[in-house]
């Protein structure tokens, strides 16, 4: 039976850990790990002020573009990230899986929020959200090949809840991060994390991620539609917005459970289908 590596801090990771050092180069400040809950991933500091990023894939289900997102980001300008340096990977039998550790600089700022949504208002300074809307204008003129957001991905949730009542059809793209939650995001100073599956998207995607991701504290969500009215407007836009709509109405038919934001994406859903239509 393989062992659930969901959760790496409730696995001994001295053997991954000894790997992670002798292919890098680097001593890793164990006890000072962060962990995620959910994903399988775990960040590090260095005796040398750097950050190792350790994930894990089955061999079977290794994809080349999220396995070397980190890598390919090295491509990107204006926008404040981690610069990456090295990575190493290899195959670990023992727990049946394919190991890799990224190290790049260590962004001092800490992530706005422990998750994607927020708990609070975060107090950001207006040149926050400026700088924001910067790096993402950057960002969207990138040229990649990379893609994060398929058109099949995106029309087969907008119909499996509402239906072919509106046409699909992305016409506009752009280099998307593809994750922008809030626990991706470092503040007062700005910089984007997690790099992993960014590549092209429907325009207005990264807008919308960030303002579903706001939805707990209504006057940050209300911040976003300011900041990028122009984009979420678009056509490309309304309908990034209406697939978290459709997601967030997928998993209450699925589970039958009422999530806090169930009513209120509802209602979004309703006008952006009459603004589609």
């Amino acid at each position: 039976m393989q062992q659930n590596l969901d959760d790496l801090s409730t696995v001994d990771l001295k053997e991954v850990l000894d790997t992670t050092e002798s292919r890098l180069g680097c001593t890793v400040q164990r006890k000072a790990g962060h962990y995620s809950a959910h994903n399988g991933s775990a960040g590090f500091p260095t005796a040398a002020g750097t950050w190792v990023r350790l994930a894990w894939r089955r061999p079977d289900r290794l994809n080349g573009q999220r396995w070397t997102g980190f890598e390919a980001a090295a491509a990107l300008t204006g926008v404040p990230r981690p610069e990456w340096f090295a990575a190493a990977s290899w195959t670990d039998t023992r727990h049946g899986v394919v190991w890799r550790a990224d190290e790049m600089t260590h962004i001092p700022a800490r992530s706005i929020s422990h998750r994607a949504d927020l708990s609070s208002d975060p107090h950001l300074p207006e040149r926050w959200w400026i700088d924001l809307r910067a790096a993402l204008d950057a960002l969207g003129a990138h040229t990649t090949d990379r893609l994060c957001m398929p058109q099949a991905h995106l029309t087969a949730r907008i119909r499996e809840i509402y239906g072919d009542t509106v046409d699909t059809t992305v016409t506009d793209w752009a280099c998307a991060h593809g994750d922008l939650g809030w626990a991706n995001l470092c503040g007062p100073d700005l910089a984007v994390l997690d790099w992993e599956d960014w590549g092209n998207a429907p325009v207005g995607l990264d807008a919308a991620c960030l303002w579903a991701a706001s939805l707990p504290q209504p006057a940050i969500a209300e911040k976003v539609l300011d900041h990028f009215a122009d984009i979420l407007q678009t056509r490309s836009g309304r309908l990034s917005r209406l697939l978290l709509c459709a997601n967030t109405a997928r998993a209450h038919n699925r589970t039958g459970t009422r999530g806090p934001h169930t009513d209120t994406m509802a209602r979004t859903a309703d006008q952006l289908l009459a603004e589609l239509t």
